[in-house]
């Protein structure tokens, strides 16, 4: 029995060691030098350099490559961006109409600076936006964010787009003027009749950015030729595409050419051969050590890594989810006398502490809030809202008070509207016109004979879907904004459908915006509203989170003593979106 006693306390010593860190460190680093040195030898000679050397220069093919494919794309997107001036057709809408005599010079040049300035102050590419008619060429519209430059400059500029416009016919063309570089193109009605240019000074740095950071991190040379922008042809002669290994000159040259395709630049990349390959030869003298010391003990810390550290590690983290997620009382089987393991049986009992407490204050404390809550509801119940107003409704017929009969009808309207027992977001316009009139029933006993609305609306609109209380809020304001401080006044409630959007109108005579409405107006239609204007805000904020950028909601004080308010509202969010 002692014998057998002894025995297994040797046992236990030696699986306690065994279990140790350390030990184990150890061993590892033991086996790491028992691997056989032979296999490596293989790949210390010319095999494994050759690859090295291949591999890195498909890294700087595929480098150059995507800098070169990143540059092209800069190059496509500014000539779409050129193509998009003739393609959208407001500069030729414009053309049209001031050579028909529709418009004047001014008038004709606010059209297209604002175009300008739309499409084109926003993107980084450009640095100038302009355009001339051929019949007036000293009209030059342009937008810029810098200084303009002087008048001979840009009459220069001019002459010279000009002489290379009569060869573009639809192309765009990059070229150089004084030592800066611009986009050209022939403006064409739909007819194709050239009718103007369009001139785009480029961002160099911007178009040019992923070659000249390639450049710089390699310490290179870069050159770039682009239709008659860029080094000269004779440079390019002979050149071969693709990577070239000069190794008496010790130089690398990378080479794509465009092969006289439209807008596709010829670039060219020379690089200094022993800065590229400096690894490579670096690496000649030091492989034969780093390989021996470093690849078994990478495998075997990789494996004790993951046993002992990131599997314990991906547990803890999976069982952190969870508990976030709302289960509680979740455990990791993770146990041992080391620290992973002492932190593991630590988080279970956390984990469990966690759920008990949870059950015994915050679910009797969330029981609390919703017996209150049902409490409340109970008191103002809308059904019972509701009921009264019928009674009151039928008292007053009963009585013959017409007006106060009407009054009730019309509130209970208004009541059942706000409260939205249906808990529907989207309904009809005849819906919503329903409420409208209910409340214009109670504006107009206020006002009498001093107020006048009239409504206009389509047949085919009636159907058209937009969200709960849109065209009441916005009689409201009409009335206290425009109406009331003039004493009376006419409310215009218009509305058609054209295809797949509702155009809604509300007008209002009476008292003129000034300057100070008209800001308050412009913050209301940004959801900056304070005090007066909440529900013209909460009206726009609600457009915008149902429909997005597809909605516009604007309003027009130019008019004297009149303020209308235009809505387009999509009617695709109809079909599966109308809530019942």
């Amino acid at each position: 029995m002692a014998k057998e006693r002894e025995g297994k306390q040797k046992r236990g010593k030696f699986r306690a060691r065994i279990q140790s860190l350390r030990v184990q460190v150890g061993l590892m680093i033991l086996l790491s030098y028992l691997v056989p040195v032979g296999l490596l030898g293989v790949f210390t000679g010319n095999i494994l350099l050759n690859s090295l050397e291949k591999k890195t220069e498909a890294a700087l093919t595929s480098g150059a490559e995507h800098a070169f494919t990143m540059t092209e794309e800069n190059i496509g997107c500014a000539v779409e961006l050129a193509r998009a001036a003739t393609y959208d057709g407001e500069l030729t809408a414009a053309w049209e109409k001031w050579k028909n005599g529709a418009a004047g010079d001014a008038e004709f040049l606010q059209l297209c600076r604002g175009y300008l300035e739309r499409k084109y102050s926003r993107e980084s590419l450009f640095l100038f936006a302009g355009c001339f008619p051929l019949e007036k060429p000293e009209i030059l519209i342009s937008y810029r964010g810098s200084a303009n430059d002087p008048p001979s400059y840009l009459q220069q500029l001019q002459q010279a787009v000009t002489e290379i416009g009569e060869t573009l016919d639809t192309r765009s063309s990059f070229f150089s003027f004084d030592g800066r570089m611009y986009l050209i193109r022939n403006l064409l009605n739909l007819r194709m009749e050239k009718y103007g240019m369009l001139i785009l000074e480029i961002n160099r740095e911007k178009l040019l950015q992923p070659l000249n950071t390639l450049k710089d991190e390699w310490n290179a040379e870069a050159s770039i030729r682009l239709d008659a922008y860029g080094d000269p042809g004779e440079e390019w002669q002979g050149l071969t595409p693709g990577l070239t290994d000069d190794r008496k000159a010790n130089r690398l040259q990378y080479v794509r050419l465009s092969r006289g395709e439209e807008n596709v630049p010829d670039l060219k990349l020379t690089m200094d051969r022993k800065a590229q390959y400096s690894e490579v030869y670096e690496f000649r003298r030091l492989l034969l050590g780093v390989y021996l010391l470093l690849i078994p003990i990478l495998v075997l810390l990789a494996v004790y890594l993951r046993k002992r550290i990131t599997r314990p590690i991906s547990l803890l983290s999976d069982a952190s989810r969870r508990i976030e997620g709302g289960e509680l009382g979740v455990t990791v089987p993770m146990h041992g006398k080391d620290e992973l393991g002492q932190l593991g049986e630590a988080f279970s009992h956390m984990s469990l502490r966690i759920r008990d407490l949870i059950d015994k204050t915050y679910k009797e404390e969330i029981e609390l809030k919703n017996a209150q809550i049902l409490a409340l509801q109970s008191r103002i119940n809308p059904h019972f809202l509701n009921n009264a107003l019928e009674d009151i409704n039928w008292q007053a017929r009963i009585e013959g008070s017409e007006t106060i009969s009407s009054m009730v009808s019309s509130l209970s309207v208004l009541l059942n509207a706000t409260m939205d027992r249906k808990n529907r977001r989207l309904v009809t316009l005849r819906e919503e016109l329903e409420v409208a009139e209910a409340y214009i029933f109670f504006v107009q006993q206020r006002f009498g004979p001093e107020l006048t609305v009239d409504f206009r609306i389509d047949e085919p609109a009636r159907e058209g879907i937009l969200p709960l209380l849109t065209v009441q809020p916005l009689l409201e304001n009409a009335v206290e904004h425009g109406i009331a401080p003039a004493g009376g006044g006419a409310i215009t409630i218009e509305c058609t459908r054209a295809g797949n959007c509702l155009h809604l109108v509300i007008r209002n005579t009476g008292k003129e915006a000034d300057r100070e409405d008209r800001e308050r107006i412009e913050a209301a239609l940004h959801g900056q509203a304070e005090g007066n204007h909440l529900g013209l805000a909460n009206i726009a904020n609600r457009l915008r989170l149902i429909y997005g950028e597809q909605t516009s909601i604007r309003v027009d004080t130019d008019q004297p003593g009149c303020t209308s308010v235009y809505l387009d509202i999509p009617q695709e969010f109809e079909t599966g979106r109308k809530e019942k």
